[in-house]
């Protein structure tokens, strides 16, 4: 077990819940959440009654299993690191409504935060240190809303699809995602654009045109090539998502919301979307690209105590982590996220540790 203060290290979690507990399909939602009670019922019974109740509160079954899982989760990092009973896993809520665990003298410090969207569930942990390390994570799918975004974006733009959540970023994150080019290999890999073609890539806003670019190839021979403005328009809403859940990562680490009265004062610069991997499969969660040196402005000057990542999971997912370190705990970083297996990682840890 950990000691009480020792050196401090970073857990990070991840768990699927697309294809677990299967219920029957029902004419009305809460009913299949209802059927959830017997398809999870040993997974449920780890949980407190109240707690049970918060999950079974929920009208699609697809939320309720996220919930499922994030309490797991929960109980689960501190019954394995403090070297608790499940049973005394109790999770309390700090000042700010962050939940937590309160460590006995001879446990060692912990701090956790969940996300969760489209199935999947993150934990991200500080195991030890002196409780002055602060951690948060946020999960985004980048299609899981696409025909809104798309119906939305058709009838009134980009720009003005970017304006509608202007209120949570900073101005000139506003400018960027609006703006700044996406990069040609983004939608023509292999190419490199020529003359004002980044231009139009930047100003490209509206979905079911065509693009006429002067671009060179890699013996540097001068071509037109045109590209449909579907592509581009879906790289700029990936990196929309990419910038949301960023902010979001950062905001959880803090305690806060997104309401935080500070919200414009936070820049995260020139931010760009992690590439995906080359997947087919819509349920893969094969690592992509893993992003790792954001600068971070706060008030105007830059904030150089915060670790912050941002990994491509499958075609869509993104993940984001942070950690807030003090000058002694500088060389903590953050890692691969840790895919967990109910039966294996979860239930049978728990059901051995009542």
């Amino acid at each position: 077990m950990t000691s009480p203060g020792s050196e401090p290290y970073i857990v990070q979690w991840l768990l699927d819940t697309r294809l677990l507990w299967p219920v029957h399909r029902k004419d009305k939602p809460r009913e299949e959440v209802a059927e959830l009670r017997t398809a999870a019922s040993r997974a449920l019974a780890l949980l407190s009654e109240s707690e049970q109740q918060s999950v079974l509160k929920y009208y699609h079954v697809k939320d309720a299993k996220m919930s499922l899982a994030s309490h797991l989760l929960k109980h689960l990092v501190i019954a394995k690191y403090c070297n608790v009973p499940w049973s005394e896993t109790t999770i309390s809520r700090e000042s700010n409504g962050k939940p937590c665990y309160i460590s006995a003298a001879n446990q060692p410090r912990i701090e956790f935060n969940v996300s969760h969207q489209a199935g999947l569930v993150t934990l991200i942990a500080v195991i030890g240190g002196d409780g002055t390390i602060n951690a948060g994570t946020d999960i985004v799918c980048a299609n899981e809303r696409l025909p809104h975004d798309y119906k939305y974006i058709e009838k009134s733009g980009f720009f003005e699809w970017i304006d509608m959540h202007g209120e949570v970023f900073a101005d000139s994150e506003v400018n960027h995602m609006k703006l700044s080019t996406i990069g040609l290999d983004e939608v023509a890999p292999g190419k490199k654009l020529h003359g004002f073609g980044n231009d139009a890539l930047s100003r490209c806003q509206w979905r079911n045109r065509k693009l006429d670019l002067i671009i060179t190839d890699s013996e540097g021979k001068a071509e037109q090539l045109r590209i449909d403005s579907n592509k581009v328009i879906d790289a700029k809403i990936r990196r929309f998502y990419a910038m949301w859940c960023l902010r979001e990562t950062y905001v959880k680490m803090t305690g806060e919301a997104l309401l935080a009265p500070w919200l414009k004062d936070l820049e995260i610069c020139d931010a760009r979307s992690p590439t995906a991997s080359k997947v087919h499969d819509l349920n893969s969660l094969e690592s992509g690209e893993t992003i790792d040196n954001y600068r971070i402005v706060f008030k105007g000057r830059e904030v150089t105590n915060v670790h912050m990542e941002l990994a491509a999971l499958g075609p869509h997912y993104m993940v984001g982590g942070a950690v807030r370190v003090t000058e002694n705990d500088k060389k903590l970083g953050l890692g691969p996220w840790e895919e967990l297996d109910l039966e294996k990682d979860v239930l049978q840890i728990a059901e051995s540790k009542p």
